[in-house]
């Protein structure tokens, strides 16, 4: 059991006897009253969001998940193909499970796979990863203000904002929790 205090960002807890994801949490505490705390579940079987509020003296059930590291190999008809490492068995996610961070997945990349009752529910991805810019709009000459940002296209085909130094064919890392870049790529 989580108390109170334990719920945050990312843990995740059975609400309605189904597993779901901490998306948001926000402690409220007023004057004379108990704290209490807003958050909002995704359940990790359907996508479905719930807001929730949970008093200072309620607990909720969290999930047992298994864990297994994976490797993304493609994407067919709306379903997320991957191979865990250690078994080598190919398992199938529906892609809409990851939402937006889907920008992210490149063939080859190291993921892990969280199983609830043997069945794949997520994928959990590196914080953060090398990515090649496949596409951006050159420096403007002069504009020497700093943190000018400019939009780039990574080899996945998602847009992140990057500074304007930037150019196409350099490889650069970026947040995948924040959605933003993190610096040059200098390792190969």
């Amino acid at each position: 059991m989580l108390s109170f205090s334990e719920i945050k960002i990312g843990k995740v807890v059975i609400f309605n006897s189904k597993p779901c994801i901490v998306t948001k949490a926000e402690l409220r505490s007023q004057p004379r009253l108990a704290a209490v705390k807003n958050v909002v579940l995704k359940d990790l079987i359907t996508g479905q969001n719930y807001p929730k509020t949970f008093s200072a003296s309620e607990s909720v059930e969290e999930a047992e998940l298994r864990r297994a590291n994976a490797t993304f190999l493609y994407e067919s008809d709306g379903m997320l193909n991957l191979m865990t490492v250690d078994t080598y068995e190919t398992v199938e996610i529906p892609k809409n499970i990851i939402g937006d961070k889907i920008g992210y997945l490149k063939e080859g990349l190291e993921v892990q796979i969280a199983f609830f009752n043997d069945n794949p529910i997520t994928i959990d991805m590196p914080t953060k990863i090398s990515y090649k810019v496949t596409q951006t709009s050159p420096a403007v000459r002069g504009n020497t203000t700093s943190n000018i940002t400019k939009d780039a296209v990574i080899e996945t085909g998602k847009t992140i904002k990057v500074p304007a130094f930037i150019v196409e064919g350099e490889k650069i890392i970026v947040n995948t929790v924040e959605d933003e870049y993190v610096g040059r790529d200098t390792g190969n």
